[in-house]
């Protein structure tokens, strides 16, 4: 399964492998970026379905990522950018992030220990890898793409 994040005032359109797609969000989300969630595509019918919408970003069933959410989204990854290596390679990943001064100031003590605390434990999906393991490499100018694809604002998501 590929997203496709289109953005409807330019008609430019991106293609992003799932777990790319995936490992972005878990990115963002580790450099500040707090989703607002996605609004309901245009014919969703809320009483045929008989379900309320969850504001996910993990489906492609032609949600819109309001402008404010990309452009947070597009600042929080590239918050991260410099922390992703150009090369793939033995690399401590956890000691990135290690320092509080790199989280946003803005956070409590609370959500700080927190995400310390889920970086210790290695943040590890059904892929095994960190977000900087991912994108180290040759993935990094997929994140440089979406980085510039959602400074562009409102997308959907097919």
């Amino acid at each position: 399964m590929s997203y496709e994040l289109i953005n409807q005032s330019t008609t430019i359109c991106r293609t992003f492998s799932r777990q790319c797609w995936a490992k972005a969000l878990e990115l963002a989300r580790l450099y500040g970026w707090r989703p607002k969630g996605t609004h309901p595509p245009v014919d969703y019918d809320f009483r045929l379905l008989n379900a309320d919408w969850n504001g996910t970003y993990l489906t492609n069933d032609g949600q819109l990522v309001k402008a404010e959410d990309a452009f947070l989204l597009a600042f929080a990854l590239e918050r991260a950018l410099d922390k992703i290596p150009d090369a793939n390679g033995k690399t401590d990943w956890n000691s990135l992030l290690r320092n509080a001064d790199e989280f946003p100031e803005w956070l409590s003590p609370a959500e700080t220990a927190l995400l310390e605390e889920e970086l210790q434990d290695g943040l590890l999906d059904t892929l095994g890898k960190s977000p900087f393991e991912f994108f180290a490499g040759t993935e990094k100018h997929r994140l440089v793409e979406l980085i510039r694809f959602c400074r562009l604002g409102s997308f959907v998501i097919l």
